[in-house]
């Protein structure tokens, strides 16, 4: 357990340098837009460390939206008020690659999106085709229902964000916007 949390700390400090590049984080829209609702880097965390944990995380197998895939997606991971998600991005896409690829990434993602203000999340692609997109954002629980962007429905793949991205780069200003 300790070994899988010091590997994965390694590699998202080793991925920050080279990954906040490819890293698109969320930036708030002015109102009357969508708002988004921010997420908690510990809470990330916490299902980053459940993603590296998977059985036979560092086994590579096929992901895919196809039927007959190793692992069939979308799928997402929710822990608080952090939303885990990842798709690949058409129908007929896959690639070959580990949940522990993913959760590294997921934790670059984490360090250089929710870490950072605003803390609304991000996304990037990941895998050797990088035909797949690990996203992160924040979500509310409200009366037994998970709302995402705007009091949609996050249960539901249709109401994931059409995001504005900002792009992350080293020595990137990141502007603070306090959400009402």
């Amino acid at each position: 357990m300790v070994l899988i949390l010091l590997l994965l700390l390694v590699a998202v400090n080793w991925a920050g340098a080279v990954g906040e590049a490819r890293v698109g984080c969320w930036k708030q829209n002015p109102p009357p837009g969508r708002q988004h609702f921010t997420t908690i880097y510990k809470q990330c965390f916490e299902g980053i460390k459940d993603l590296a944990k998977l059985d036979k995380s560092y086994a590579p197998i096929v992901f895919s939206r196809k039927p007959d895939a190793g692992y069939r997606v979308p799928e997402r991971w929710i822990t608080g008020t952090c939303y885990i998600h990842i798709d690949m991005h058409s129908d007929d896409d896959e690639d070959f690659l580990s949940f522990h690829e993913i959760a590294v990434e997921a934790g670059v993602i984490n360090a250089a999106c929710v870490a950072r203000p605003p803390h609304l999340g991000g996304t990037s692609p990941v895998g050797p085709k990088r035909v797949m997109n690990v996203t992160i954002f924040g979500v509310r629980h409200l009366r037994g229902n998970l709302l995402g962007l705007d009091g949609n429905d996050a249960n539901f793949p249709g109401s994931l964000p059409e995001l504005t991205r900002r792009e992350v780069g080293p020595g990137a200003a990141l502007e603070r916007r306090d959400l009402p």
